[in-house]
């Protein structure tokens, strides 16, 4: 029995130590992929321009040879009787 102990606190101490160091550096990369992505969202938050998204507000119909329009939005009636508004084919 004692002639084992010696190669168990052996194997013991190399496996402390093995998990320790693997810890340490799964920690330093986790460190550096944190930093890579807060200098990421710094870089592209000044890259990036807001987009205009395009909002539903209207149908427009064709019915015996005229066209109607249907406003969903009442905001969009005003910028139509001021004829404020492009035509895209």
């Amino acid at each position: 029995m004692g002639d084992m102990t010696i190669p168990f606190i052996m194997l013991l101490i190399v496996t402390i130590a093995l998990v320790l160091e693997r810890r340490f550096h799964e920690e330093k990369i986790v460190d550096i992929y944190e930093d890579k992505l807060k200098q990421w969202k710094e870089h592209a938050s000044v890259d990036t321009k807001e987009k205009k998204c395009k909002e539903l507000v209207g149908l427009v119909y064709l019915e015996d040879y005229q066209l109607n329009i249907e406003v969903l939005d009442e905001k969009a009636v005003d910028q139509l009787t001021r004829k404020k508004y492009n035509i895209k084919i």
